[in-house]
């Protein structure tokens, strides 16, 4: 076997979508995906594109946007080595609800349509697990709705520094999160401008509470991050 179809096999034995799945049929799963380099940047599917291939991420990162009728963005996801995307369409064969594109360099796996419907029959154990995790992931979208809503801009912020901070393990004081996202990548997840975010982190810096470096955010005072949340 190829050291590229070795890599595949390994990561897709790696992700949680393809759980429970025996080696014997990832073997064959993988040589169905062809993989393919994007730069940072790249569109990889866009927004209203009637397009119904499955991808999932094998290295680098992806940012799924969702653009308004105003022309506005609006970051929707991001997502890393392991995860996937384009399920939406490939299951309901509607439009593409987002548009995705490179964070970073990437490199990606495609699987076709035909192919995607053929691997759900014959091991639905793999339809299980998008149902599983689109449940999660409705739970956390319908959080960040209920925030947009109720919370202003600086608490939309802090609490997206809180997340970010979680994940990376660094909600500790002087933690780290690296990379961080730009001022305009917080106003398109926490769903304001950007000069709003930027004056909410110059506000945050000057208390004391945090330091702003490029790509880099470091915490302080996690009381007062906390502080209302």
């Amino acid at each position: 076997m190829a050291a590229s179809a070795t890599g595949l096999l390994a990561a897709l034995g790696d992700m949680p979508l393809f759980s429970g799945v025996p080696e014997e049929s990832l073997l064959k799963l993988a040589d169905d995906f062809q993989e393919f380099s994007v730069l940072e940047g790249r569109i990889i599917v866009e927004q209203g594109e009637e397009s119904r291939d499955f991808y999932v991420v094998l290295s680098g990162g992806v940012i799924g946007l969702l653009i308004t009728e105003g022309g506005r963005q609006v970051s929707f996801t991001e997502m890393g080595a392991g995860r996937y995307f384009g399920e939406l369409s490939a299951l309901d064969g509607s439009p593409r609800s987002i548009t995705v594109s490179a964070s970073e360099r990437s490199r990606i796996a495609r699987l076709n349509n035909d192919a995607f419907q053929d691997w759900l029959e014959r091991e639905p154990r793999i339809l299980r697990n998008i149902a599983i995790d689109l449940a999660a992931r409705t739970r956390v979208l319908n959080e960040r709705v209920i925030g947009l809503i109720v919370h202003d801009v600086e608490t939309r912020v802090r609490m997206l520094l809180v997340r970010l901070a979680q994940e990376r393990e660094q909600l500790i004081p002087e933690g780290v999160i690296h990379p961080a996202p730009t001022h305009e990548q917080m106003a398109t997840y926490v769903g304001a401008n950007r000069e709003a975010v930027s004056r909410v982190v110059a506000r945050l810096s000057k208390e004391g509470v945090i330091t702003s470096k490029r790509q880099k955010v470091i915490i302080h005072r996690v009381g007062d991050l906390l502080e209302g949340l």
